[in-house]
């Protein structure tokens, strides 16, 4: 599930990208430097420099001279559709125009010529540019459907961001579930194919012999990579059942002692959790304990002294502390050990350790590592 929620959050960074992109191609192609054409809301203005005096026409230098750089050119047109005043009028633009070309080229084009017109007392001004320069199209949309526009169309919006963000959701949740499912067959079955050659091994070797040790970390490696594969693909099926955690500890103890000659063990428990219990799968707080008090036996090979404590935090909480007086870690790895878990992350104190902080991140359980170098190694759980 985790892998899916981050596909998830993938799609939506992808589309929120390119709805950035989509504006900032937008911004530059209407920013971008353009010729300043004479339009609707400008003509009005030249029209005002264009001035009829005795029947001469006066005409403001600013107007010969943009019309000259862009192109373009203007006319008087007068009632009687006649072409009175020109300036740079080609020669496919007719002198004279009846009421059907008026209402033609006044809201589109001329001769395919962009024109805007406005109209005066003495008849009616007519700014045309170059042919292809101005894109003019008229829009009409019946008021009903504009406001059924207005009123759907975020809904709209939002029904194709979710159908973009889900359909591919929806096609790779199964390829995704039926992999992991898959994962997880193929290392229970090669855990349960080494488990029975295991077995005979452990039963024909010396006790307290460096075989099985090894055997013993080997039987470790295969529960760990188990437990740690279910945990990360959330395929596991947990208990929440009721556990004395002090009974436990105990039963744990009990076993490494009658295991491990070269090490000594004392549990250290506050007479107020003789009997405090924990809601979680009884065999997950098992692993997580075992791969603490295995770490310290792993990395002290000529022994050491470990203790278990148990102490009250107030408020029906507990913290358990797991410590040896072993070679303990330099800074650097403490620093790894206690920094947060992520996909690549196997640090050299190996798999153990860190299913043992996906099971405390599972229970929300706190877990800090600290170490002095050839002095000890402790590491404390809140729980």
């Amino acid at each position: 599930m985790k892998k899916i929620s981050g596909y998830l959050l993938s799609m939506m960074l992808v589309l929120a990208s390119l709805i950035v992109i989509d504006i900032f191609v937008l911004f530059f192609i209407c920013v971008q430097k353009q010729e300043n054409y004479l339009n609707t809301s400008h003509i009005e203005k030249v029209s005002e420099k264009i001035i009829c005096a005795d029947g001469e026409y006066q005409v403001d230098g600013s107007v010969y001279e943009l019309l000259d750089k862009t192109g373009s050119f203007a006319m008087i047109i007068d009632d009687l559709g006649s072409v009175i005043w020109n300036h740079n009028m080609p020669s496919d633009i007719p002198d004279s125009y009846g009421i059907k070309d008026v209402a033609s080229f006044t809201r589109w084009y001329l001769n395919d010529y962009p024109t805007y017109t406005w109209t005066r007392d003495d008849g009616i001004l007519v700014i045309g540019h170059p042919k292809g320069s101005r894109w003019k199209y008229c829009l009409e949309i019946n008021a009903n459907t504009m406001d059924g526009m207005i009123k759907f169309g975020p809904y709209m919006f939002f029904a194709n961001v979710l159908i973009l963000l889900l359909l591919p959701f929806l096609i790779t949740r199964k390829w995704m579930i039926n992999r992991e499912k898959a994962r997880t067959e193929w290392i229970a079955g090669v855990s349960h194919d080494i488990r029975t050659p295991l077995s005979i091994v452990m039963g024909s070797v010396e006790k307290g012999s460096v075989e099985e040790k090894q055997c013993f970390k080997i039987r470790d490696l295969i529960g760990n990579l188990n437990t740690e594969n279910k945990l990360e693909a959330g395929t596991g099926k947990w208990n929440n059942e009721k556990i004395n955690l002090t009974s436990l500890l105990r039963e744990i103890l009990c076993d490494y002692i009658n295991t491990y000659e070269d090490y000594s063990f004392d549990l250290q428990v506050d007479e107020k959790l003789e009997n405090y219990s924990i809601q979680a799968d009884v065999m997950l707080i098992r692993r997580m304990l075992e791969n603490i008090i295995t770490n310290s036996i792993v990395h002290n090979e000529k022994g050491c002294e470990i203790t278990v404590t148990l102490s009250d935090r107030g408020k029906g909480k507990a913290k358990l502390v797991v410590s040896d007086n072993g070679q303990g870690a330099s800074e650097q790895k403490i620093k790894l050990l206690n920094a947060k878990i992520k996909n690549s992350y196997l640090p050299e104190h190996g798999l153990g350790i860190r299913v043992v902080k996906q099971v405390a991140k599972k229970y929300k359980y706190a877990v800090r590592f600290s170490s002095e170098e050839n002095e000890y190694f402790k590491c404390e759980i809140d729980m």
